[in-house]
């Protein structure tokens, strides 16, 4: 099973590196990585959802079976890119994976972000965490980093409260319990967006426990993508 992995804002999909070495056997990590960042740093940040999907609707491999995770703003991009699937009749995943994301319907907080000055859109990434601080106060790294991330909140901004589709793969939700951004109450929305199984997992952690609590959450992934379709 291919498990396509998509990362939050403003981050490289490398941050998935790591993860093929505490998976199971038979499950490949592929991450897919964004223009303007790693490997793809030379191309030009994607600031339109429609666009951005059907970049990455070109990577996956419809011959193999496949799960999609997303975290925070790849989540909502993971659960838009398996409706474009679906819409297109291609295979669905076995199962979609959305880690530290409010239901869509909640996501209107960070709306007008990308409308920030340059200093405001960096104070507000102080406040949220998640990106380092020699990051924030290296005024050279912050000139490429910034169209970037402002490209990734200009989507989640102009997302809205989402369309009405659903998917119609199994949905598994995943929540901090320290994470006083996407909470099990907010989570829980993602309900109404699939046809088929949904379920909830705590990881325990702040927004960012993909880093604090990798080997918690590769763990449940695995399960998850070793489990077969759920029903």
């Amino acid at each position: 099973m291919n498990l396509y992995c998509i990362p939050y804002a403003g981050c490289s999909a490398r941050v998935y590196d790591s993860w093929q070495q505490h998976l199971p056997a038979g499950v490949t990590v592929v991450p897919m990585e964004l223009p303007g960042r790693g490997s793809r740093c030379v191309e030009e940040p994607i600031d339109e959802l429609s666009a951005l999907l059907a970049d990455l609707y070109l990577q996956v491999d419809w011959d193999s079976p496949y799960a999609l995770f997303g975290h925070s703003y790849g989540a909502v991009v993971a659960f838009e890119l398996a409706r474009l699937i679906r819409a297109k009749g291609e295979p669905e995943p076995v199962t979609l994976m959305l880690s530290a994301c409010r239901a869509p319907e909640l996501l209107g907080a960070d709306a007008a972000t990308h409308l920030l000055s340059d200093a405001e859109f960096a104070d507000r990434l102080g406040e949220l965490g998640g990106t380092p601080q020699e990051l924030l106060d290296n005024e050279e790294l912050m000139e490429i980093y910034l169209p970037v991330i402002r490209a990734d909140y200009r989507i989640l901004g102009e997302y809205g409260t989402g369309g009405p589709g659903t998917v119609g793969c199994p949905v598994v939700a995943f929540y901090g319990d320290a994470d006083d951004d996407a909470d099990l109450a907010s989570v829980q929305g993602w309900e109404k967006r699939t046809d088929a199984y949904f379920d909830v997992e705590l990881i325990h952690g702040d927004h960012f426990f993909l880093h604090a609590a990798e080997s918690e959450l590769v763990a449940a992934v695995g399960a998850i993508c070793t489990k077969g379709e759920l029903s």
